[in-house]
């Protein structure tokens, strides 16, 4: 039997000479088909993961996937009368109950393309039949992912209440040939089902002959599907979970395991959100170990109740109760939307836009060794039983998700994603008892038929920012913002409640560094005094026991009747005694002390730390005296240029009319107004930093914003012989300060110059050029051609201090991604490699301040 590819001369070009030329009309050639999943799938991940969606949308309670890259199979074919045999090599399986399909679906839905009944259903706001979920997909494009996997597929599927079940075979690796969509060949049979299967839908897809089956026994590859196919599937166990996602590649089954048990148990607070049409619910609660600090761990109930009883006139939502799951504290808020402002109207009934109703739940942990121990400890944990396991279980599963109908809407909570800007509340307002996103796990669950007015994005990756997801965000901020209240009032009210417990006790207390530092060494000297008396006593012991041995011998030998001896020798064994407990007890003593004199050394450290804490602020001090003296300096050299520029104008007039035109005397002009105009570019440029312009927001167009940055650093660049370049892709205006914008792009400007110049100078670079580009979505990325971060400061670049120049401070990315904070936007560090392998491209986020798109 004869083997060859059919995929390289399965067609021909038809024959035109045979063509009716009245019959004529467009084809569509196979080839675009291909196109259009090579455009719209990225890889065999995501194919794989559209497929599974498809099995949601579906309606099923699971999905069963399977991949075999070790398959083997020979297939016969015909071709051009002859018999000929194809090796097929690899299977992916994917199976679910769902709705199935009947004919009328297979032809008018499957197979045509971008036809799909899930856009009806959307713009309906219809929901399927047994789980009412609100479809994923409307593009009637998922099919296409077939073709990015293997190159036959046979479909088996039964609509429920049907007693026909339809197989469907197509040669998808045909649509890369050189033919008409109508010449690729569909096979359809169907048979006859009876009995229970009647009421069975199902659909079971085989794809076979993969294309890249190796792919598939690479462990990296293995764990990439892992990690994306749990990111679709809610990890929470809760009533509502709906689909379940089974999954086999090779002998190896892949793990989508739920949240443990464990994890949410070992929460120090848990929070829930509940919004409907008139209110927002907010509940929290809390054990002991929230109220802990470094100095002093929690472990007494009735401290908790007795805080409560004292403080419930300052903590009217707060009840203290007595729960089996070791909560003790407890609050509840219930907002009405009509009093959270800034959400947005519906103009057509003038009522607030609702988002939909939702519900979530929210974890919050102390990842401090002690509290973990405790925990651990406590509650007898099986799996998460060691502090590295529950440090790192808490790191993988960080952050708040949002899920409809259990599938995951990414990229929300996923990664370092922090949607509600969590850790950056947190470190801008200086409260450290609000949620932070690596210490938090959680959850914001959407009921599909309830959520129809939040809209994905065309790629699936976020929703589309308008008016109703406006406000679902705002609402989840306010309940954060609420329950980050709840948590700083507690946490005050307890630490005064602490100290005025402890100011019974104490004669004072320590309420800054340097009293404790003075305390301590006044109590480290003292010891060292009392050490040198306890030797002097231990000392004196040893020689009172000697004194006493000789005592004891001399009575011996006096000539006393044996009664009074006895009683003597009485008398001086409980004495020896006595001397012999005093000097064990001034052993003890002894050995203590010593333990105490080595707080020496960490008192020295203390200070250190503290002194070099002061200079580091001192420096802060010098900057912002700087600024100060700047921002006078700025206002006078105004006043001067204009006074210089106008008398200038003065003379120059004068001159002509007394003595005429001078060629030398108008050279000398013109540079006094072009030295003019210069110094005026620069205090106009540094004017809108000033405080009391910095503060003021507008609307500002990013390539304007950008376009004066690019211009006043041209000159400076020229000198530097460095190539300033400028792409915009896509304008829009930002809502910012101009002033602080200024500061951010002439901090990564003047990094740039000098890590430029070095590099030049280390001879590592021909050429300097300095990169900005504004991309979509709020998104500018700045980057230089220099050697880049150097790796060992890569993941600490914008913390304060951190600088590898020879007198840098430390401080400029630390002040830009501050500012940018201020704005709610963010700066982070592309990891993107350049040809030094380091990092080198940063990425401006001025998405939560865009306005409006150009």
């Amino acid at each position: 039997m004869e083997q060859m590819d059919l995929f390289d001369d399965f067609y021909e070009d038809p024959n035109i000479d045979s063509i009716d030329m009245s019959k004529v009309g467009f084809k569509v050639h196979a080839s675009l088909i291909y196109k259009l999943g090579e455009e719209l799938i990225a890889d065999e991940v995501t194919a794989i993961s559209e497929l599974v969606k498809n099995s949601y949308d579906a309606d099923s309670p699971f999905v069963n996937l399977i991949v075999d890259p070790y398959f083997s199979e020979e297939i016969i074919e015909e071709f051009k009368g002859r018999i000929v045999s194809r090796k097929l090599k690899g299977i992916i399986t994917i199976t679910d109950a769902g709705e199935g399909m009947d004919k009328k679906d297979i032809i008018n839905g499957w197979l045509t393309i971008s036809n799909s009944i899930k856009k009806k259903m959307k713009k309906n706001k219809e929901v399927t039949k047994t789980f009412e979920r609100m479809p994923l997909g409307d593009k009637g494009l998922g099919r296409l992912s077939v073709q990015k996997l293997g190159n036959y597929m046979l479909m088996k599927t039964k609509k429920k209440g049907e007693t026909k079940e339809y197989t469907v075979y197509i040669p998808w690796g045909h649509f890369r040939k050189n033919t008409t969509i109508d010449n690729v060949p569909v096979k359809i049979t169907e048979k006859i089902v009876n009995g229970e299967d009647i009421n069975k839908g199902y659909t079971e897809l085989s794809i076979k002959d993969l294309l890249n089956p190796e792919l598939w026994t690479n462990s990296v590859n293995v764990l990439k599907l892992e990690k994306e196919l749990s990111q679709i599937v809610s990890p929470f166990k809760t009533a509502n979970n709906t689909f379940f996602l089974y999954a086999k590649v090779g002998q190896k089954d892949l793990n989508f395991s739920k949240i443990s048990d464990e994890a949410l148990t070992a929460a120090i607070s848990k929070y829930t959100i509940s919004l409907t049409r008139d209110k927002l619910l907010i509940t929290g609660s809390y054990k002991m170990n929230f109220f802990d600090s470094k100095s002093e761990r929690i472990d007494n109930i009735d401290y908790l109740q007795e805080f409560m009883q004292l403080k419930k006139n300052n903590l009217k939502e707060c009840e203290f109760i007595n729960s089996n799951d070791g909560y003790f504290i407890k609050f509840e808020q219930s907002i009405s939307l009509e009093s959270i402002s800034d959400l947005k109207i519906d103009i057509s009934n003038n009522e607030i836009l609702f988002p939909g109703s939702l519900s979530g739940e929210i974890y919050s942990y102390s990842l401090d060794s002690q509290s973990v121990r405790s925990q651990i400890e406590k509650l007898n944990f099986e799996f998460l039983d060691e502090l590295n396991k529950f440090r790192s279980y808490i790191s993988n599963n960080k952050g708040i998700k949002v899920f409809r109908d259990d599938f995951s809407i990414l990229p929300y909570g996923y990664g370092d994603n922090d949607w509600l800007s969590l850790s950056a509340g947190a470190v801008t307002k200086g409260k450290y008892a609000d949620l932070k996103n690596d210490t938090v796990i959680g959850f914001i669950q959407l009921p599909g038929k309830e959520s129809y007015n939040l809209r994905e994005k065309t790629n699936r990756e976020g929703f589309i920012a308008d008016d109703n997801y406006h406000n679902f965000e705002l609402i989840i901020k306010f309940a954060i913002k609420r329950i980050n209240k709840n948590r700083q009032k507690l946490k005050k009210e307890f630490s005064e409640y602490m100290l005025q417990k402890n100011a019974k006790k104490n004669d004072s207390i320590i309420i800054s560094h340097e009293v404790a530092v003075s305390k301590a060494k006044e109590v480290t000297e003292n010891n060292q005094r009392i050490a040198g008396i306890l030797n002097d006593n231990s000392t004196k012991a040893l020689e009172n026991n000697t004194l006493l041995a000789s005592v004891e011998d001399a009575i011996g030998k006096f000539n006393m009747p044996d009664t009074e001896k006895k009683l003597l020798a009485t008398q001086l064994n409980k004495l020896q005694k006595g001397v012999n407990s005093t000097n064990q007890t001034l052993m003890e003593a002894t050995k203590y002390i010593n333990k105490i004199a080595t707080l020496q050394d960490d008192i020295k450290v203390m200070e250190y730390e503290y002194e070099q804490l002061i200079e580091r602020m001192e420096e802060v001090s010098e900057l912002a005296g700087l600024g100060i003296v700047a921002e006078t300096l700025t206002h006078e050299l105004n006043t001067l240029v204009s006074n210089t520029k106008k008398n200038t104008d003065e003379i120059i007039e004068y001159f002509k009319k007394q003595y005429g035109s001078d060629k030398r005397m108008d050279r000398y002009f013109n540079f006094i107004k072009y030295s003019s105009d210069s110094i005026r570019k620069q205090v106009s440029h540094l004017s809108p930093g000033f405080r009391s312009v910095r503060t003021m927001k507008n609307n500002l167009r990013i390539s304007d914003l950008l376009s004066e940055h690019i211009e006043h650093y041209s000159d400076r660049a020229n000198r530097f012989d460095i190539n300033l370049n400028f792409k915009i892709s896509n304008d829009y205006e930002i809502y910012v300060s101009q002033g602080m914008i200024h500061q951010v792009f002439d901090n990564l400007y003047l990094n740039s110059e000098h890590w430029l110049q070095h590099s030049f100078n280390m001879h590592k670079i021909e050429s300097k050029k300095y990169n900005i580009e504004v991309k979509e979505n709020g998104i500018v990325h700045v980057w230089d051609n220099g050697i880049g971060i150097d790796p060992s400061i890569e993941n600490q670049i914008f913390e304060p201090f951190v600088s590898n120049k020879k007198n840098g401070r430390g401080l400029g990315l630390y002040i830009v991604s501050k500012l940018l904070q201020s704005h709610t936007c963010t700066i982070r560090l592309i990891r993107e490699r350049n040809i030094f392998n380091n990092l080198y491209k940063f990425e401006l986020d001025f998405s939560k301040c865009l306005r409006i798109y150009l």
